[in-house]
């Protein structure tokens, strides 16, 4: 194991600090030391070693309104040959905002974002058809109650991002936490146009800065996936889940009611989180797939050149100011 990814010598304020910047990927370090009542300097060390050890990603996603995506799934793929060219063929479909390789009867899973119809049926019928696969058991999101990584879906319309605010995202793809000088030196425009630009963007749900696990190289910190059924009524079941602060929570059409993923330092740390679930009235069945390599991790950073709809909020005006 590298050095830097030892959890012997993993600082033990890491875990609150990174999990403030996934909040927030452009929280001020001054804003950090002072909630968790640290030194600034020791915040800049710990994100700067978290930086240089791959565990973090500072990036930023898009919401899917702006993206035209209307309708979002889960899928687990049962294969009956060899695994790789399925995965690679989930990888490269730009639809695939999230895959996996997962434990169970179905060795990948993918979370598929796309725009209207007949789009989701098109995209089945493609991963269908990727090599190897027996079998794909379906889920259509009816919502969306938490993605820690991504904006939700607001529905709003007439939504836009100018020319100046695309090259702005483009930036922040690259680096989430460049400074306001960076970014409006790389767009043309100045530090405080790009602060005001930036600043309407993430009020309007636009954008999202996040600090996202580099969980490719991260095996030290599992995530798991629930799927459960309800008993009685639903939303008590998602009052449950979300008291559980997942990554993750979205209301399904299938198999399954609820589906999450759960997070947590060590594999130890699960069993409470599952216990409760399996032990609590709202719950009717459960079933439980650990996330064993995240192969793909990308919400919101499709190509800006689709985007079709307009934010009177941020307008083209913002950057001669």
């Amino acid at each position: 194991m590298d050095s830097g990814r030892d959890m012997r010598h993993r600082d033990p304020l890491t875990t609150p600090v990174l999990r403030l910047l996934r909040q927030d990927g452009r929280a001020s370090y001054t804003r950090i030391a002072e909630t968790l009542g640290i030194s600034r300097k020791r915040v800049t060390e710990i994100v700067q070693r978290a930086v240089d050890t791959h565990e973090v990603v500072f990036t930023v996603s898009v919401s899917p309104d702006l993206l035209g995506l209307q309708r979002f799934g889960y899928v687990q793929l049962r294969m009956d040959g060899p695994v790789g060219p399925a995965r690679a063929g989930l990888i490269a479909m730009p639809e695939t905002t999230f895959v996996a390789d997962i434990t169970g009867d179905a060795p990948l899973d993918a979370e598929i974002r796309v725009g209207p119809d007949p789009h989701l049926r098109h995209t089945l019928e493609r991963i269908r058809a990727l090599p190897h696969v027996s079998d794909i058991r379906t889920h259509v999101y009816e919502s969306i109650e938490i993605n820690l990584y991504s904006p939700l879906r607001t529905g709003r319309t007439g939504m836009s991002l100018d020319r100046t605010d695309r090259a702005i995202v483009r930036h922040l793809q690259r680096d989430g936490r460049a400074t306001y000088a960076e970014l409006g030196e790389s767009v043309g425009v100045s530090a405080s146009a790009a602060r005001l630009r930036l600043r309407r963007l993430v009020a309007a749900d636009a954008l999202k800065v996040v600090g996202v696990p580099a969980r490719h190289a991260d095996s030290d910190v599992p995530t798991l996936g629930v799927g459960i059924r309800t008993r009685g009524a639903l939303d008590p079941a998602v009052q449950l889940v979300r008291s559980l602060e997942p990554e993750f929570l979205a209301i399904a059409i299938g198999e399954y009611e609820l589906i999450a993923t759960l997070r947590a330092q060590r594999v130890a740390d699960l069993v409470p989180l599952v216990d409760r679930l399996v032990s609590s009235p709202e719950v009717a069945t459960l079933r439980t797939w650990t996330n064993l390599r995240m192969l793909k991790e990308e919400y919101g950073r499709g190509e800006l050149l689709s985007v079709k709809h307009e934010v009177p909020a941020v307008s083209a005006a913002a950057g001669s100011e």
